[in-house]
């Protein structure tokens, strides 16, 4: 973090200037990430989780509280990297005369947390300097500007107390989207997790009651089939609601979404509505069975009776193959044709979510397990071409980008796929 020592010593000058030239020099939440992707190496980034909330994401996420934000309020940003969360909220607040005086009141509202010294520097320097930029008189130095704001804290955001939190009436947060140890506790399954499930999960705990929350969350959180249960744990502890906001930002290839409402109570009577409700459909699984491939390339031996072989890249994307030269032996379960293979890696940015094959060999075959198997459950080739335009369709891409936004496809959402009267 070195290099961003010195990007804030280039703040402290910035605001030490006798003339600043405030037009110039508004805090620019989009220009934080590039400048900090300049101070550091993306492994540094990944490692303190820092990929920051540009400015029309902050503005949205702040329009979601129920309640606004007031000089009343006690906002917490427990995560805040270099603030620019924190500098969003700042701006709905007012302003004093003197810098002074503002910071004294912005103080007493905005608090935050991050285990690097150097991003808590680099987020009070940027709330002064969003102070200055909307006029306030400059009656002090900096080292007692950055002195008036206390409630920013070099602190782990895993270790605070529940005591700590009893003011707190609204947070708004965009945790670390890194894999980390599960803490094997609770619903946490052992292996890794995503980071920012389990410090949404510590905060429903340690927050008090009727507290106002706002996170950005990976949405792997939302539609990932692992984490179930911490979706259900959600849905006991908040009265919220989710949207889907798309890509974080251009240079970070995560898809995100919007988790907003309060923390509850009691019994909740809304369970969170993760994905769009379709209501009673028929649906893929409803006429055919759904698996991954059972080979995992890898791990199983070359043993056994040798099959023709299907994986990535031996599947054309939308054509039907009848002959294979590729086979490998395998002693696991095979499959037996006619099936559609559908690629599990997918984007959004693809033009079709649901790559498909359709495999019409007349012997058994061996699948890896990067595809998705799709049998009809009454063993019928024209079932398997029916699906295919049903897969290439955009009615399926819609449903897909609204269902899960990962790199990857899941066994569940592609069961879920709505057959819409293609039957």
């Amino acid at each position: 973090m070195n290099q961003l020592i010195l990007h804030n010593q280039k703040l402290r000058q910035l605001i030490e200037q006798e003339a600043l030239d405030l037009t110039d020099h508004l805090v620019d939440l989009d220009n934080i990430d590039l400048v900090l992707r300049e101070c550091l190496s993306i492994e540094e980034m990944r490692e303190a989780g820092s990929f920051f909330t540009g400015q029309k994401l902050a503005t949205a996420a702040i329009k979601k509280f129920e309640v606004a934000i007031t000089q009343d309020s006690v906002v917490l940003d427990p995560t805040c990297g270099s603030g620019n969360l924190l500098v969003e909220c700042s701006r709905v607040l007012g302003v004093e005369k003197t810098l002074s005086k503002t910071l004294q009141k912005w103080g007493e509202v905005l608090h935050g947390f991050d285990i690097h010294i150097s991003f808590i520097e680099a987020t009070k320097l940027r709330l002064i300097l969003e102070a200055l930029s909307r006029g306030v008189e400059k009656d002090c130095s900096v080292d007692e500007a950055v002195s008036l704001l206390k409630g920013i804290e070099l602190k782990d955001a895993l270790k605070v107390k529940k005591i700590e939190l009893q003011s707190v009436t609204h947070v708004l947060m965009n945790p670390p989207f890194m894999l980390c140890d599960s803490p094997v506790k609770y619903y946490w399954k052992p292996g890794k997790m995503n980071a920012a499930g389990i410090f949404f999960d510590y905060y429903l705990r340690v927050l008090p009651k009727n507290c106002f929350i706002v996170a950005i969350l990976p949405d792997v959180l939302r539609s990932g089939t692992r984490y179930s249960m911490f979706r259900d744990f959600c849905s006991l502890s908040m009265s919220a609601s989710t949207q889907v906001w798309g890509r974080f930002n251009a240079k970070t290839n995560v898809d995100v979404f919007l988790l907003y409402g309060k923390l509850i109570s009691g019994e909740n009577e809304k369970v969170i509505e993760w994905q769009v409700n379709l209501g009673d459909y028929e649906k893929l699984s409803d006429k055919f069975d759904v698996c991954t491939g059972p080979l995992v390339a890898y791990r199983d031996l070359e043993l056994g009776i040798e099959y023709p072989y299907f994986h990535s890249k031996n599947t054309p994307a939308w054509e039907v193959v009848t002959e294979i030269n590729e086979t490998r032996k395998f002693k696991g379960t095979v499959i037996s044709p006619p099936f559609i293979l559908v690629k599990r890696t997918s984007s959004p940015s693809n033009k079709y979510r649901a790559t498909a094959t359709i495999v019409n060999l007349k012997t058994m075959v061996a699948v890896e397990n990067h595809l998705i198997v799709i049998k009809p459950k009454n063993n019928s080739l024209l079932e398997c071409k029916k699906l295919m335009r049903v897969l290439r369709s955009e009615k399926t891409n819609n449903f897909l980008n609204k269902r899960i936004r990962l790199r990857h496809l899941t066994v569940q959402v592609i069961k879920d796929i709505p057959l819409k009267d293609a039957f």
